[in-house]
């Protein structure tokens, strides 16, 4: 009876310290298998708390894998955000972008690809090192968005384009909205003669206003064609620049003076 007693109570204490740590948010709520590899090479040693600090806004079944639009919000008190990293776990190219603030950003937007049904991560650190994760499993009803062919520049928006609009926002605050021009090839993908189309692809991305920076980001070829880009700032820009550079070593340049946003949500 000792002995049963004894299994018994390691059972519960068990069970208290696994209840205490899902309260505490220290827990894979996707339970992936593959998420504690993942976890170490792409966040590293911080960390981690599932919480709601971070919220990831996907849809969580798709149809055009090619372009899945994802944005992540940050809380006020995640702030101030070290970096932002959006990863998709069966994706041959996992990570899709890198975020490094360097102003308060309450939330950042992009479109990304979905080869197959994911886990997709929102992952921010804050100025203690701690990453907060949100997560959302996504179902995709037409895999394959990140072997379909990229697209092309046009006549009236050729390769490297930047385009940009403002919006106004609650209590003075700004939503940017930018566009850029390229095919973003992944480099999974044969032309009709069966060879493969090299990777080529946006890697950079820098925005900043005459306060001075704003965010800097890494991107990858998981971005769509002519990959859009949303970020909610809390406060109204002045002259704005955004910068891009491809893995060719071409560099694109944007210069938005300061004007009048327009009215709405964006």
């Amino acid at each position: 009876m000792h002995r049963r007693g004894l299994t018994l109570l390691t059972v519960f204490t068990a069970l208290l310290v696994a209840a205490s740590a899902a309260r505490a948010g220290d827990y894979d709520p996707m339970r992936s298998a593959l998420w504690a590899d993942m976890h170490s090479e792409f966040l590293g040693d911080g960390p981690v708390k599932y919480d709601s600090q971070v919220r990831l806004i996907i849809p969580r079944t798709v149809e055009d894998a090619f372009s899945v639009p994802v944005v992540v919000e940050l809380s006020e008190r995640a702030q101030p955000v070290q970096e932002v990293v959006v990863i998709a776990e069966n994706n041959p190219i996992q990570t899709a972008a890198r975020m490094f603030p360097r102003r308060e950003i309450r939330s950042v937007g992009m479109n990304i690809r979905l080869e197959q049904s994911t886990p997709v991560r929102a992952a921010a650190r804050d100025a203690d090192g701690v990453w907060h994760v949100a997560s959302v499993r996504v179902k995709v009803m037409n895999p394959g968005g990140c072997s379909a062919a990229g697209g092309a520049g046009s006549a009236e928006n050729p390769l490297g384009t930047i385009a940009m609009k403002r919006f106004r926002r609650p209590h003075s605050a700004t939503r940017l909205k930018v566009r850029i021009t390229h095919p973003m090839d992944t480099g999974l993908v044969t032309d009709a003669d069966g060879a493969v189309v090299p990777a080529y692809y946006v890697d950079t991305v820098t925005l900043a206003d005459t306060a001075g920076p704003i965010a800097d980001l890494v991107t990858s070829a998981a971005l769509a064609t002519n990959p859009d880009f949303y970020f909610d700032l809390p406060d109204r820009l002045q002259t704005v620049r955004v910068t891009a550079s491809d893995s060719k070593g071409l560099t694109f340049n944007l210069l938005e003076p300061a004007r009048r946003a327009s009215g709405g949500q964006g």
